[in-house]
């Protein structure tokens, strides 16, 4: 919690939520408590502050106040004590205590340096007005004077302390406001006039002097102390210690920004007004010194940062350049200080660096644009969140460092608070860190100094509540760059209040979207406020057809956390589901036809929306929405291989309450994303089937074409019953629904063994897939029909179908069909003695299986490889690969008993290429053992002809006989493209054995 007295009284939350009720009085109860944080304050004195001599009438006026203000803190924030109440805040909580314990820890810090930092953060806590919103009460005008008392002390020490150190501008825009309010003050005149006079301005210091002097006459009638006429006497006497105006030396090191830094020198030769826009914490104001170090031009600095008044501006520019005098805060002469500013700047060519200018960006510009009509050979850099807005103004977006650039900045500054930090050991811990942190500079940097405390894992880990943990910036930066927190309040702070709605609801959005997202879910005037959000650097404008917008994570996070404030969390968040869900059921049904590559550019270009508005309705328990998003979105992972997403999403989903059976719509799409997930996800079939075909009989028809497959589909492989499917593939009304039904019959009758219906289905499938122009159906059938060329020993046909199926595939981005095939078409190639195509294959294999999450795809490469070095005469580095690569199967689904039965094989067949027979009996038994657990003639032929092979090498033909007339019964064929069973086949045949 923060509570604010030194400005407008408020309280802001952990989240940035405003929590203080409207009402002065109820503020200023808050405001009475807060100045004693953590100690009771009886009745009578809170009656008295707040009421003065017109006390209420009512005796419970005081309970009422403190319930108002206990319903909004807690009520374990305002407590009832010592007959009257207590604010429970640690007092670090209220930042005028907070001011005082900085100043009370700066004035007894022996180092000068260290207490400048301290001074500098206590008064960095200011705004105007202070006690705002209760000034009126009794209590506050005295409270104000103490506390601006107190201000103007910390300021005159703030500016001792910097002379001591060598510094002399480090009070001066404190000083000037502090004199500003109160010219009687003497003070703080003489701690002003001794900071000019160190840094070479003696006239100044002396007409500080002398207009206090001349104040105390005439609105006194008294002359100045002696302090003050000591301190003029020592100015006309002493020859004043000058600290020159030098360009800002740089304390870090400068990282990356070559080619910005290229642009804008080559800009300030060209061009009169250069403007680096960015979010907070790109690095604008380090690359601005940075490009003007060696201008040979004169060069000043103004930085705007620290002022609060648009008045305050001529006269900080014009004491950065240098001029003959200082306005000292007079507003009632703002030309004679324009006046001065040009006379300074007319001299020589200079450089002018307005660094910050973006609260204060009309006062800016007024004044850029004076001075560009008016001084020639003055260039101005501006650093902004927004542009100034000046005619001739050329911008500098400052975009993300790269990947190099910002794993080095986060090397370099892990480095400067942990020596012993070496980044090669967690580069891509630490690129992911840089990653999330949009590649900005100052994240980085907070990021990298939590290195001293922990390790890097554990820092990526937090990043999820990086506000927390992003608060370790350097003490002596602008309070805004000390924490993330205080980098993005300070952008949004500066937003109007339409802005802030705008931005809060572009935060939903997971990515970048196009102006019809973000007016689906901003509402009519988001389009209006768009720009002016990309100007003020909280949106990101990526130039396309069309233009893309999005937010950096940094700045989604927090504008999503501050929805609650600005709005109605839910209704947003529905409209965001709303739209996603309205491109996407649309075009579901392309996914089956000829429109399926287009179809999935639309999927593709809202899949990261659509995720976060899954994610949001499971956590939120939204089972209707959920399970919409989910049918929306399954067919597309299927299409593109995605089965750990599908099984993913489909589990955390599933475990929702069902939609009531009312909803029809829902109901059916929810049918087809979990019929679709049974088929890949490892369940208990048959609990599964029975309870979805409980709920077909409710459905109304037509039928999802996938609801209309499972039942028939369930009794094919569940009750070996295919009728149904042959049914469904000879008399459906939907084509789509013929040839998948073709497949799936195809398929049974290729785990029963039954060739020729096998052989009839997969080509009906084929032709079917073709007509609709479903390329997803279409690679699976040509791949089945290259596997039966295979198996009939064409293997030069089976090689170009395969690559017919990969190239379907590579069209859809499947990354789990493309690995698969590729891995058949090296196993092909090695069998061919095709050393280079085998292992061409395999590398192209790898390269997509690396973006795929499938276990066992990354499983299936490993023993792809071993099988290639195999083929190619090498099974000891078949073995050496396999002890390398363990087969594992855990999270391989339905289809664990096959991969299992596969793999004891291969090692196996390695074994027997070096006659080490007892070890691949041993195999051979674990691989029948497993293929017995399935229903697969495919997998049962294949490790029967194995063990066919492994009988023969053994010395008994006739077991190896009738072990291949096992394989030939259980697949409907031997494998004649590969060598080792026709070698077997043929020696059995040899002794006059049926083989």
């Amino acid at each position: 919690m923060s509570i604010r007295l030194l400005g407008p009284v408020s309280v802001v939350d952990d989240d940035g939520r405003e929590l203080l009720p409207a009402g002065p009085r109820v503020r200023g109860l808050l405001a009475r408590l807060a100045l004693e944080a953590g100690h009771p304050v009886d009745a009578a004195t809170l009656v008295d502050a707040l009421w003065g001599e017109d006390p209420p009438s009512t005796a419970n006026a005081l309970q009422s106040l403190a319930s108002r203000l206990r319903r909004a803190l807690g009520a374990d924030r305002v407590r009832s004590a010592a007959g009257g109440y207590l604010l429970a805040v640690d007092p670090d909580e209220v930042d005028a205590l907070r001011f005082g314990a900085l100043r009370r820890t700066a004035t007894g810090e022996p180092e000068d340096g260290r207490a400048v930092a301290l001074l500098t953060e206590a008064l960095a806590l200011w705004q105007e007005p202070v006690l705002g919103g209760v000034r009126d009460l009794p209590f506050a005008g005295p409270a104000a004077a103490r506390l601006a008392d107190a201000r103007a002390g910390a300021a005159e020490e703030l500016a001792a302390r910097g002379l001591a150190a060598g510094r002399t501008d480090v009070g001066r825009a404190t000083l000037l406001a502090v004199l500003d309010a109160d010219p009687l003050r003497e003070t703080t005149a003489i701690a002003l006039a001794r900071e000019l006079h160190a840094g070479g301005r003696r006239a100044d210091a002396l007409a500080v002097l002398d207009r206090t002097r001349a104040t105390l006459a005439d609105e006194l009638g008294v002359d100045p102390g002696p302090d003050l006429r000591r301190a003029r006497t020592e100015l006309l006497q002493d020859e004043p210690v000058v600290v020159g105006r030098t360009r800002p030396q740089a304390l870090t090191s400068f990282v990356g920004r070559d080619d910005d830094l290229a642009r804008l020198r080559a800009l300030a030769g060209t061009a009169r007004l250069v403007t680096i826009t960015g979010p907070g914490g790109a690095g604008k104001t380090r690359l601005a010194t940075e490009a003007v170090r060696d201008d040979p031009r004169r060069v000043a600095v103004a930085e705007l940062a620290a002022l609060t008044a648009a008045d305050q501006v001529a006269p900080t520019v014009l004491h950065a350049v240098g001029g003959p005098e200082l306005a000292l805060g007079d507003r009632s002469a703002p030309d004679a200080v324009l006046h001065r500013l040009r006379t300074a700047l007319a001299g020589s060519p200079t450089v002018l660096v307005l660094d910050n200018c973006e609260h204060l960006v009309d006062a800016a510009a007024t004044l850029v644009h004076d001075l560009l009509t008016t001084v020639p050979g003055l260039v101005v850099l501006a650093t902004s969140r927004e542009p100034l807005g000046v005619p001739g103004e050329v911008l500098h977006p400052l975009g993300a460092l790269d990947d190099e650039h910002a794993t080095r900045l986060f090397a370099e500054r892990a480095v400067a608070v942990r020596p012993d930090f070496a980044v090669a050991e967690h580069a891509e811990v630490v690129r992911g860190i840089c990653r999330r942190l949009d590649g900005q500079p100052l994240p980085i940097e907070l990021a990298a100094a939590r290195v001293r405390s922990l390790a890097p894992a554990e820092i990526a880990a937090r990043l999820a509540d990086r506000f927390r943990l992003l608060t370790t910036g350097a003490r002596t930066a602008l309070p805004r760059h000390q924490t993330l927190r205080a980098v993005v309040d300070w952008s949004w702070d500066l937003l109007t209040d339409d802005e802030r709605r705008a931005a809060a609801r572009f935060g939903v959005f997971a990515g970048a979207v196009d102006a019809r997202a973000v007016a689906a879910v901003g509402g009519d005037d988001a389009l209006d406020l768009l720009d002016a959000l990309v100007d003020k650097s909280l949106v990101v404008a990526t130039p396309g057809a069309p233009t893309r917008y999005r937010m950096l994570e940094t700045i989604r996070e927090y504008a999503l956390a501050r929805l609650d404030v600005a709005l109605d969390r839910d209704a947003v968040l529905a409209a965001h589901a709303t739209w996603v869900l309205g491109v996407l059921e649309p075009v579901e049904p392309d996914l089956r036809r000829a429109a399926q590559l287009d179809a999935l550019a639309v999927v593709r270009e809202v899949e990261g929306e659509a995720v976060r508005a899954l994610e949001r309705a499971v956590d939120a328990g939204d089972a209707d929405r959920a399970h919409r998003l989910l049918a929306a979105l399954t067919w597309s992972w299927v299409v593109r291989g995605d089965t750990p997403g599908l099984i993913h999403w489909s589990d955390r989903v599933f475990a929702l309450p069902v939609p009531d059976a009312g909803a029809a719509v829902a109901l059916t799409r929810t049918l087809h994303a979990a019929v679709t997930a049974a088929l890949h996800a490892d369940v208990d079939v048959r609990e599964h089937t029975d309870a979805v075909l409980a709920l077909l009989p409710g459905l109304p028809r037509p039928w999802h074409p996938v609801v209309a497959l499972h039942e028939p589909t369930a009794r094919a492989f569940v009750d070996d019953d295919r009728t149904g499917l042959l049914a469904l593939a000879e008399g459906a009304d939907d084509p789509w629904l013929r040839a998948a039904a073709a497949q799936l019959a195809g398929v049974h009758a290729e785990n029963a063994g039954d060739l020729e219906v096998q052989r009839r289905c997969f080509r009906a499938a084929h032709d079917g897939f073709a007509a609709v122009g479903d390329r997803f159906g279409l690679g699976m059938m040509t791949f089945s029909l290259g596997e039966l060329e295979d198996l009939a020993g064409n293997r030069a046909e089976a090689r170009r179908t395969f690559a017919a199926a990969i190239a379907l595939a590579e069209e859809l981005g499947n990354v789990d069909d493309v690995p698969q095939y590729r891995m058949r078409l090296a196993a092909l190639a090695a069998r061919d003695g095709d050393a280079a195509e085998a292992r061409e294959q395999l590398r192209r294999a790898a390269t997509t299986a690396d973006r795929s999450r499938d276990p066992g795809t990354t499983a299936w490469l490993a023993w792809s490889e071993a099988d290639v070095e195999r083929r190619l005469g090498a099974p000891e580095r078949a073995l050496d690969l396999l002890a390398a690569h363990p087969p594992s199967f855990e999270g391989l689904g339905p289809g664990r008993a096959q991969r299992e039965a596969l793999a004891h094989d291969l090692r196996a067949a390695a074994l027997l290429d070096l006659d080490r027979l007892a070890e691949a009996r041993t195999e051979v038994e674990a691989a029948r053992a497993a293929a017995a657990r399935t229903a697969d003639g495919p997998v049962i032929g294949q490790v029967t002809e194995t063990a066919a092979r492994l009988a023969l090498v053994e010395g008994d033909a006739a077991r190896a006989a009738e072990l291949l007339a096992e394989a030939l019964a259980r697949r409907g064929a031997l494998h004649l493209g590969d060598p080792d069973v026709v070698a077997t086949r043929d020696a059995v045949r040899a002794l006059g054995l049926p083989a």
